[in-house]
């Protein structure tokens, strides 16, 4: 578990700030309550809009609660039941509550979380990044905030603790410390906008991946890859699509139909034949199957030998993927011409 500096994070599409037709609540509690599946979304907007008279802890949360639970629901519960559906490893969530005391200063408490931690990190401005806002983060608060648990640490020197959120029942309390640490440290007393940041991002790229495939879309990738491509279709036999490289024809057979008379399948394999000089077809086997990982040579009942490589795409593949694999083949049979004469 690990956390950057606070930097500010411009919001993206989707947010309701803005429209006055909309409640501000209404797109967070949508994520909370479906489990944020639209990483990367960010969304900022003011959580405590200020009054003239002062308030204390308690009665600010009272105007804010629900719409403060709502976000860190979506930013701190990683729900078992929906992993690989709503969250995945690699993805983070963090949310900021910040306030500007005086001008070109800024205080914050934040939350940063990600799944299969023991807790979510807790943080509270120190200043010692962004001065003049360290004075109001003096001796004093900085004892109270060790009362509270926190010690400085991580990259931003923050003080910071990670405080366990396993369900819902557990938001409340941390809801509560962390606009008494506004209160009772950093000094916000409901005259000025309390804003808030939520970001639900991931490390990780998922694009868009084919499970199966059918013989008519192949051979248009062939062609957008700069394949000579052919497909042929006979009665009472599968499809097979002819092609070629520099170094001689070969096919694609299709295997593993999704369901019967679907024409959409789940596993492909190209295969080429050559004839090999001097009766060296078994030894000249044996030796590719040593040192090309995923190609198959075998010698045919005609004593050619006969080449194979096999591709599934069970559970999913990118395009860039299935690309790749007839690189690769083409690179093979070059590799194998060459140097088998």
């Amino acid at each position: 578990m690990s956390t950057t500096p606070r930097k500010p994070t411009p919001a993206k599409s989707g947010s309701s700030k803005g429209d006055p037709s909309v409640p501000a609540v209404q797109l967070t509690e949508l994520l909370a309550r479906e489990g944020a599946p639209w990483r990367p979304f960010s969304d900022k907007g003011v959580l405590v809009k200020p009054l003239k008279t002062p308030r204390e802890a308690k009665a600010i949360f009272a105007t804010c609660e629900r719409q403060l639970l709502s976000h860190l629901k979506a930013v701190c519960l990683w729900p078992p039941k929906e992993r690989n559906q709503s969250w995945r490893v690699g993805d983070y969530s963090y949310y900021i509550l910040e306030y500007s005391p005086a001008p070109k200063s800024l205080v914050y408490v934040q939350f940063w979380s990600e799944p299969d931690e023991d807790g979510v990190i807790f943080e509270v401005s120190s200043g010692a990044w962004n001065p003049p806002a360290d004075k109001f983060v003096d001796t004093a608060k900085q004892e109270l905030l060790r009362d509270h648990g926190f010690e400085i640490g991580g990259n931003a020197n923050n003080f910071r603790k990670v405080v366990a959120i396993e369900h819902a029942k557990d938001l409340r309390a941390v809801a509560r410390e962390a606009l008494a640490i506004l209160a009772k440290v950093l000094g916000y007393d409901g005259t000025l906008e309390l804003r808030y940041e939520l970001n639900l991002q991931t490390r990780m790229s998922v694009r868009h991946v084919l499970s199966d495939v059918s013989p008519y879309t192949l051979e248009k990738l062939l062609h957008e890859w700069g394949f000579v491509a052919e497909l042929k279709r006979e009665e009472g036999k599968p499809p097979l699509i002819e092609s070629r490289t520099d170094h001689g024809p070969f096919g694609v057979l299709f295997g593993d139909e999704t369901k019967e008379g679907s024409t959409d399948y789940h596993a492909l394999k190209l295969r080429t034949f050559r004839k090999v000089e001097g009766g060296g077809a078994l030894a000249l086997a044996n030796r590719l199957n040593q040192v090309l990982v995923g190609l198959k040579a075998t010698v045919d009942d005609d004593g050619d030998l006969m080449l194979e490589q096999q591709i599934l795409m069970h559970g999913g593949v990118t395009l860039d993927y299935l690309r790749a694999q007839f690189e690769l083949w083409r690179w093979m049979i070059g590799e194998i011409a060459e140097h088998a004469g």
